[in-house]
This record gives C-alpha cells, sequence and structure tokens, in this order.
C-alpha cells in the first residue's frame, strides 16, 4: 500500500506500507486512542494491518480469517472484517491490537430458502437498522422477483438501493464454491487458467493484470518465476455440469 499527500489535487508519495504478503483488499482511516492517526488494511493474506501514518511503521498484524478479507470498518475503538470464509467478526482495538469480540456467520454460510421469517427479520435489522418486521422467508428473498420484494418492504430509497444489492448478492453467491470464483474479479470462471502461483484465475483477468506489466501473483503477491498459463480443464468441466 502507499500513503500520499494531497495539495490541490497533486498527489506526493508519503510512505510505502510493505507488510502484506496478498494483495491489499481494503483500508480505513482511524484515530487511535484519539492520539494518533493510523490506516487499518485487510489483504489476501488474511491478515489486518495497523500502520502508523506519521512513520508508515507496522503497529501490529493479525491473521483475523481463513481466507481473505474484503471488507473492513471501524467505529470508535471496534473494529468488523468481513471474509470470503463467510464470517463477519467484531473486535474490540485497544492501543494498536485487535482482540476478538465476536464472530458472525454471513448469510451465505447458511442455505438461503432455509432461513426462518425470524431469520430473515434478524438479517434485515442488521442490514437496514430499525426495521420493521416482516413476513418473508428465505425463499422470498431467493425466487421472489426484486421490485416485487422491494415494493413489500417499508423503507426509504437509499435503504432499499442497499437491500437490493444486498440480496443481488445473497443469491448470486448462494452455494458457489470460492473455488469457482476468480480472486480478481470475485465473479465465477468460465475460462479457468492455473498460474505459476499454483492459483486459478478467469483467463481475461489475468491476462490484463500481466498485460499491465506485473510481475507478481495478483493472490499472493511473490514473484511469478514465468509469466505462463495452463487451462485448468478439470476446474471448468466442474462448473459447466453445476
Amino acid at each position: 500500500a502507499k500513503l500520499w499527500y494531497v495539495d490541490n489535487f497533486v498527489l506526493s508519495p508519503h510512505k510505502i506500507l510493505s507488510g502484506h504478503t496478498g494483495q491489499v483488499l481494503c483500508c480505513k482511516f482511524h484515530m487511535l486512542d484519539d492520539t494518533e492517526l493510523v490506516l487499518f488494511t485487510g489483504s489476501y493474506d488474511k491478515t489486518v494491518i495497523i500502520w502508523s501514518v506519521e512513520s508508515g511503521d507496522k503497529i501490529h498484524q493479525s491473521i483475523c480469517h481463513s481466507s481473505f478479507i474484503y471488507c473492513i470498518s471501524l467505529f470508535e475503538d471496534k473494529l468488523v472484517t468481513c471474509s470470503s470464509d463467510k464470517t463477519v467478526k467484531l473486535w474490540s482495538v485497544c492501543s494498536g491490537k485487535v482482540r476478538t469480540i465476536n464472530v458472525v456467520p454471513t448469510a451465505s454460510q447458511e442455505i438461503l430458502t432455509d432461513w426462518s421469517c425470524t431469520q430473515v427479520n434478524h438479517w434485515l435489522s442488521r442490514l437496514l437498522s430499525d426495521q420493521e418486521e416482516t413476513e418473508l422467508t428465505g425463499k422470498d428473498l431467493a425466487t421472489m422477483d426484486l421490485d416485487t420484494l422491494m415494493d413489500s418492504i417499508a423503507c426509504d430509497d437509499e435503504k432499499k438501493r442497499r437491500l437490493r444489492q444486498s440480496v443481488t448478492l445473497l443469491r448470486a453467491f448462494e452455494g458457489i464454491p470460492n473455488e469457482f470464483l476468480c480472486p480478481i474479479s470475485m465473479e465465477i470462471m468460465t475460462d479457468p487458467v492455473v498460474m505459476t502461483d499454483g492459483h486459478t484465475y478467469e483467463r481475461a483477468n489475468i491476462t490484463e493484470w500481466l498485460t499491465a506489466g506485473n510481475c507478481r501473483s495478483p493472490f499472493t503477491n511473490t514473484t511469478l518465476s514465468t509469466k505462463s498459463i495452463v487451462s485448468n480443464h478439470n476446474l471448468r468441466n466442474i462448473i459447466e455440469t453445476v
């Protein structure tokens, strides 16, 4: 990751932050203990790092999940991390260290169509806050026409936008193994290929990555021994038959 100064829309480099062994996917600034501005970063290497913005030094690093971290959020002394291991974790941040408080399974960890009305209302309350209860079930979330579903839930336009986006993601990732998703685009692969880093990518995505001059793995950030790619016929056949 890189830190930059911004002055009249002109960028000038401040610090290069080197510590992750995988692609950095998310970051958030935070005032630590109301005294020091720090930066939190989440990565494909399953860790969160806290950096000093002033010095660029690594304050703390924790392995937070069993798969990559694609989203982090902070409020006061609480950190939330979201991972492709299908969990959301709540952490307490104190003096530059993180301590787990709770682990919440994400929606995709259970079969959406099996959700009860109570589970749907619990999910809606977390997503939209202070949301009135509905009689919807998981089957409704999975199969109902989106416009009809939006009309059945009373909320403002911003909440409906967020709800539509979240339901679309729930449907898209319902029951899909992580192995079917390209690590670059997080979309289901149609032409999977294997790189020398041992990981599989969508051909178009990894080709674009290599054409841009990258010589490191987009998954592990390690140097690639060669830029050759080999079709993953076995995985492609599995995806096509599902």
